[in-house]
């Protein structure tokens, strides 16, 4: 029930330890169809983008990718319309994953533990900082 945000999964396509230890911790580790874009729009901007692509598409089979749906939809346009209206905006793509790890009652592992905060009902906890809570 963990699903993975995209600084995770870099840190793992660099070759960053941490990332790599935990990751065999999870059973089951996901991520959003979200974050699989921002895996390939960062692939193919980069210097070696045949090489970036081919290690994003390694990892992203070796875990489950959940589709953005209409539930998901309804969610993020409700967190977005209420963070709006607070004055505390997210960047659309968060907000999406966020709608999705909600209706599909999962929890984010971020490193934007502060970032993601601003989300009422999203459970989230921190792979940098070991942080497992809210």
């Amino acid at each position: 029930m963990t699903v993975l945000d995209s600084n995770f999964l870099i840190a793992v396509l660099r070759g960053k330890e941490t990332p790599k230890v935990t990751l065999d911790m999870f059973d089951n580790p996901k991520t959003t169809m979200i974050n699989v874009f921002e895996l390939y729009f960062g692939a193919m901007r980069s210097i070696k983008s045949k090489e970036v692509m081919a290690e994003t598409n390694s990892l992203l089979k070796s875990i489950e990718i959940i589709d953005f749906d209409r539930h998901a939809a309804a969610k993020a346009a409700d967190i977005h319309a209420k963070l709006m209206s607070s004055g505390k905006t997210l960047d659309v793509q968060d907000v999406l994953i966020a709608g999705i790890v909600i209706t599909n009652k999962e929890e984010l592992v971020t490193m934007d533990i502060n970032h993601f905060n601003r989300i009422p009902g999203l459970k989230c906890r921190s792979w940098k900082r070991g942080d497992y809570g809210r």
